[in-house]
């Protein structure tokens, strides 16, 4: 079961790879959305979310996009090991029998509570693997209130948050409103010469261009 322990206060690590240094320790309890192209906003939310692999940290994705089975596969490609009791996938994508319903916030939250509980790790980060998906059974309001209770969650518990929001599948003022529910926008974006990530909206990060490879 996750419980919180003096390990808690110690700030999540981004990742060695994390090129804007302002930003790499984010504080317990602190939620972020990624914006940009949805395959590359996806790729950075689980690099940040699996940047603490190595540290035992706990990692629950509600992913409406993908099924569970897929996400775990990757999990398992992307850090050598295979999925324990660390990682609780929660799948809203309705394409199985397993999965739960993506209107049903009420249902999904009560989800997203027992696999938090079910994780076998003293800090945990969480991802809503992405809100674009939630967009597309619900109106902007709604996803906008299941943000919240998420960053409240996250808050009182000390967790670290990760959403992704593709901005080629959201109109710019869902983009503008969503963004209020999070402490901090990561901005990514790909050109001819690889990745490309700026932070938004935090206290003493510049806002500025960095490659990130």
């Amino acid at each position: 079961m996750s419980r919180i322990s003096d390990g808690a206060g110690a700030p999540y690590d981004l990742g060695a790879s994390f090129p804007v240094g302002e930003a790499r320790h984010q504080r317990p309890g602190r939620t972020l959305l990624v914006t940009g192209p949805a395959a590359v906003a996806e790729r950075a939310a689980l690099r940040l979310l699996l940047a603490g692999h190595e540290d035992d940290e706990g990692i629950v994705p509600v992913s409406t996009d993908r099924p569970a089975e897929e996400l775990r596969a990757e999990y398992t490609g992307l850090t050598g090991g295979t999925p324990d009791d660390r990682l609780a996938v929660i799948d809203v994508t309705g394409r199985s029998a397993d999965a739960t319903n993506p209107v049903d916030l009420a249902a999904l939250g009560r989800e997203l509570n027992e696999a938090i509980a079910g994780v076998r790790a003293d800090r945990v980060r969480v991802g809503l693997l992405s809100l674009s998906g939630m967009l597309s059974h619900l109106d902007r309001t709604d996803v906008f209130k299941f943000c919240h209770f998420v960053r409240d969650r996250i808050g009182d518990a000390s967790y670290l948050g990760i959403a992704t929001l593709a901005t080629d599948e959201a109109d710019a003022g869902t983009v503008s409103m969503l963004q209020e529910a999070f402490a901090g926008t990561i901005e990514v974006r790909e050109d001819e010469k690889g990745g490309l990530v700026r932070v938004v909206g935090l206290p003493d990060t510049p806002v500025t261009w960095h490659a990130w490879g």
